[in-house]
């Protein structure tokens, strides 16, 4: 396993974040917008923080070396992806 460049993890989670204090904004203005939150901001979030654990390792190098659906993809190892995909879920 290789360092984390923990620069560039501040930097691609802070974009996360700013990605998601818009999200919140945007429902706190508008509650009737919380639809369009969930359906846009929403995958936008998750798509930014895939890429900050994706690339930690190698940084922004990443863009040379990796396929850009691998990118964004949910990252190998994090428990969330596998409840579903095996069907079972726990609490």
């Amino acid at each position: 396993m290789s360092q984390i460049d923990a620069q560039w993890l501040l930097d691609t989670l802070s974009d996360a974040a700013e990605t998601l204090s818009a999200a919140i904004a945007m429902i706190e203005e508008d509650p009737r917008k919380a639809r369009g939150v969930l359906e846009h901001e929403i995958p936008e979030l998750y798509a930014k923080l895939n890429y900050a654990v994706n690339t930690a390792e190698a940084g922004p190098d990443a863009i040379n070396q990796m396929d850009h659906d691998a990118l964004i993809a949910w990252p190998q190892g994090m428990p969330f992806g596998q409840a579903s995909e095996t069907g079972s879920e726990s609490d």
